[in-house]
């Protein structure tokens, strides 16, 4: 089993293990793939396809609430591991599915942008909150907002910038030959920064110079960092590979350094 397969197996055991353990606690009303389905993407396919057709928009009772609220969480959960076409295509059928009122489509805008577009959520995800926001109402603010989502998502080559080193020298991003990079972006005012600063480079420290270099951003008037990046907090890790590709965008330190471990 490839490892695309092996991580869309593993979400899909999760998913059921969860649905079986609430029992008859009136869940959220999840599509049952037919046991003929046996390859991961086919099930996933079928999952992503089906996966509001039970569901009833029109309920607004409180339970119904807590019940699409968890229904959400776990299909945004599950968006991460489509491809780009089963995405778009779930995506447009779950926003045609809300229909009318627009109150029940704010309801769910709010729920995307509390679980996608806050800096602080732990489900954070900016290809998923991306593949959202282009099926959604289109204003200038959105549209402006997935232009700066889609900055450097994961997979593509991170955008080069201009950077003052700790002896004050500029360089470039580029310039930097590593088989990995980590780049801490920072802003010297940012108090979130004071704190997390000393806990990335205590961790960063156990891995060896010669397989990861780490490049500390101080965004504070870097005019070219500001236009090639999008940072909605500070400090903001990503990751990259020895062709300056990204492999995390916008991680924590744990992800990180898990994904370290597991590189080595």
């Amino acid at each position: 089993m490839k490892g695309i397969e092996r991580r869309i197996y593993v979400a899909l055991m999760l998913l059921m293990a969860a649905v079986s353990s609430w029992g008859q606690e009136s869940p959220f009303p999840y599509p049952a793939i037919p046991d003929l389905l046996q390859e991961p993407q086919a099930r996933l396919e079928y999952l992503m396809e089906r996966y509001w057709s039970m569901f009833d928009f029109n309920d607004t009772t409180v339970v119904n609430r807590a019940t699409e609220e968890q229904g959400f969480v776990d299909y945004i959960n599950m968006l991460q591991y489509c491809d780009s076409s089963l995405a778009a295509k779930s995506a447009k059928m779950f926003i045609d599915s809300i229909g009318k009122p627009e109150a029940r489509l704010k309801h769910f805008e709010s729920l995307i942008d509390h679980y996608l577009g806050n800096p602080n959520s732990p489900m954070r995800n900016d290809v998923v909150y991306a593949h959202l926001l282009r099926v959604l109402p289109q204003t200038p603010q959105r549209t402006f907002l997935i232009k700066q989502v889609t900055k450097n998502l994961p997979g593509t080559i991170a955008a080069d910038f201009a950077y003052k080193d700790e002896d004050d020298v500029t360089r470039r991003m580029y310039d930097v030959k590593s088989p990995l990079t980590l780049l801490v972006f920072f802003d010297p005012y940012c108090e979130h920064c004071e704190k997390m600063l000393p806990q990335i480079k205590d961790q960063t420290a156990k891995v060896p110079a010669e397989a990861m270099a780490v490049v500390y951003v101080n965004t504070n008037g870097n005019d070219d960092v500001e236009k090639a990046y999008y940072l909605p907090a500070l400090p903001s890790l990503y990751l990259l590979d020895a062709e300056k590709r990204v492999l995390i965008k916008d991680g924590s330190l744990e992800l990180i350094m898990n994904a370290l471990q597991q590189h080595e």
